[in-house]
């Protein structure tokens, strides 16, 4: 079966310029231009036939249309990234490894932060370790150790640093 559909480009320039109504905290996602969002949304309203957006002075908003494409686009991404996850989970950019070292997991809420509504999408695992050299091996993104001493400066003969607090 053949699809007529809009570019996948143009597409993820809308979804995202509509999630944050501005072509350049969109192209901060993105990794691209403001310009280069602006022309693919056009290209994308062009090929529809349809305005998705009102331009503003000081920003975007949302056209009746806009607002009916963007749950469903949105859903259509996330139901990519989770196909594409299933079958390939070290793809996914969106989901991270946390690293949780013991103490720390003992002050937050009990099981932070797979519980937590808006963290676990983002969420592939959480490890206990407090190992700072599985950055370094690719086994975890991210660490999160509970530190209650003082820091200090390697350079300063052991005192203590400030942390600005």
């Amino acid at each position: 079966m053949t699809y007529r559909l809009p570019s996948l480009n143009t597409l993820r320039a809308f979804e995202a310029a509509a999630r944050h109504l501005s072509f350049k905290t969109a192209a901060g996602e993105l990794g691209v231009t403001p310009g280069a969002v602006s022309q693919q949304v056009k290209k994308l309203e062009a090929s529809l036939g349809v305005a998705l957006f009102r331009r503003l002075p000081h920003g975007l908003l949302l056209t009746g249309a806009g607002e009916t494409y963007l749950p469903r686009i949105t859903r259509v991404f996330e139901d990519l990234t989770d196909a594409t996850e299933e079958i390939a989970p070290d793809i996914n950019g969106r989901k991270f490894t946390l690293g949780l070292c013991p103490k720390a997991a003992a002050v937050l809420p009990e099981a932070w932060p797979v519980r937590r509504e808006a963290l676990q999408p983002h969420i592939r695992q959480v490890i206990e370790t407090s190992d700072v050299e599985c950055i370094r091996r690719d086994e975890i993104d991210c660490l999160i150790r509970d530190r209650r001493r003082p820091l200090r400066r390697p350079d300063a003969g052991g005192t203590a640093a400030s942390d600005g607090s």
